[in-house]
């Protein structure tokens, strides 16, 4: 009996550099069943067929935690490289004759290409809503919103830039307002989420359609119809120290909708998140997500100062984060200068009061010192810290 792999570790012969560029390769992989549980050899198909696209590739693969669809995450597997392997999309799967076959498609692309200091970005994510409800009265899939946040969650988790993620069960803002999304909208409720949630970053948006269709098959002398149906997210995220939209992208894609007119579909079922419609949600929220680690990556990082202790700043970033003793730190004051509007993006001055040091740490506070004592006293609530790397 094959066993569920908690870490699977892949090392592959690295034969040529990696491109800079974004890089497509198709891997495949059939594993005899022999009486073993599919979810079992599901997990070993799949990570023989990244295998497979990464010797096509000539890359070099550290496979970690492979994390899949169904009663897990999604049909991409998280994969902890050298930077080469973006994202791996589950395109097809199959039994037959106590055979699975799984063909993949992984992205070799960087992770990014941009300087970074190295800590995890705190992340607070937001539940997607669907923008026409009455779109999930076929199939019954009114929790989708839902279903979405939820993995969406899961996989900012597993990137590997290892965001810090917390989910709540609240929109940012009414659906019928996401087209026009107000400056001063915007610069209030990202003062609110500052104070309130202490997170840097909140990714948000909605699910524009998922209306059906019919499609024509293309086969010749044939008039068959299929009835597929559509999947468009809509993506943001806000910096919320600086009151600035720093992501906003849309991702479509569409699928065979292989459910009857009066079938109300369990989404909390593995097997939905296995059809071609589920696996085509599942791939899109990949790739959205990926883009949104990768974007984040390369944003300068801040945190708060939550309190004072003895001469000491307190901030809002820890262990967790990735802090250590020694990291230096400069301290940041906000100005919101006011426009015709309302109040712009808020502009971060650097304040000259010397340089502070993580003196003292636990998992999700850090106490910095400055050399001078009296100057500490210059870092006020709320005022932003971002270190010197």
């Amino acid at each position: 009996m094959m066993k569920m792999f908690n870490c699977i570790t892949l090392l592959v012969l690295l034969l040529t550099c990696p491109n800079a560029f974004a890089v497509w390769q198709q891997g495949e992989a059939t594993v005899k069943l022999d009486g073993a549980d599919v979810s079992d050899v599901r997990v070993t198909a799949i990570k023989n067929a990244v295998a497979d696209a990464s010797f096509k590739n000539g890359s070099f693969v550290s496979a970690e935690d492979v994390v899949l669809d169904g009663l897990l995450v999604s049909s991409k597997s998280v994969i902890t490289t050298q930077g080469q392997i973006q994202r791996v999309e589950v395109l097809s799967e199959s039994v037959n004759e106590d055979i699975f076959s799984v063909i993949v498609r992984v992205d070799f692309s960087p992770m990014f290409n941009c300087p970074h200091d190295g800590y995890n970005r705190s992340v607070l994510l937001t539940q997607f809503q669907v923008l026409k409800p009455q779109q999930a009265s076929y199939g019954g899939i009114f929790d989708i919103g839902k279903q979405i946040s939820k993995r969406i969650e899961q996989q900012l988790r597993a990137e590997q830039t290892s965001p810090m993620v917390r989910l709540i069960d609240k929109a940012f803002t009414g659906v019928d307002s996401y087209d026009q999304i107000h400056l001063n909208e915007l610069t209030n409720k990202a003062i609110y989420m500052s104070k309130e949630y202490g997170r840097q970053f909140v990714m948000f948006g909605f699910i524009r359609d998922i209306s059906l269709f019919e499609q024509v098959k293309e086969e010749l002398l044939s008039d068959d119809v299929s009835l597929r149906r559509n999947f468009t997210i809509q993506v943001y995220v806000l910096d919320v120290y600086r009151h600035t939209i720093i992501f906003q992208e849309s991702y479509h894609s569409e699928a065979d909708w292989e459910y009857s007119d009066d079938y109300n579909v369990d989404t909390n079922n593995s097997l939905f998140w296995r059809s071609d419609y589920g696996r085509t949600v599942l791939n899109t929220v990949n790739g959205a997500v990926s883009d949104v680690a990768n974007k984040l990556q390369c944003e300068q990082s801040f945190a708060q100062i939550v309190g004072t202790n003895n001469n000491k700043l307190i901030i809002n970033m820890g262990l967790d984060n990735g802090l250590k003793l020694g990291d230096k730190f400069l301290l940041y004051k906000k100005r919101l200068p006011v426009s015709a509007n309302g109040l712009s993006n808020a502009a971060l001055v650097a304040v000259d009061r010397g340089v502070y040091k993580v003196v003292q740490l636990d998992s999700l506070t850090a106490e910095l010192s400055n050399d001078d004592p009296a100057q500490v006293i210059n870092g006020d609530l709320l005022d932003l810290v971002s270190s010197t790397r």
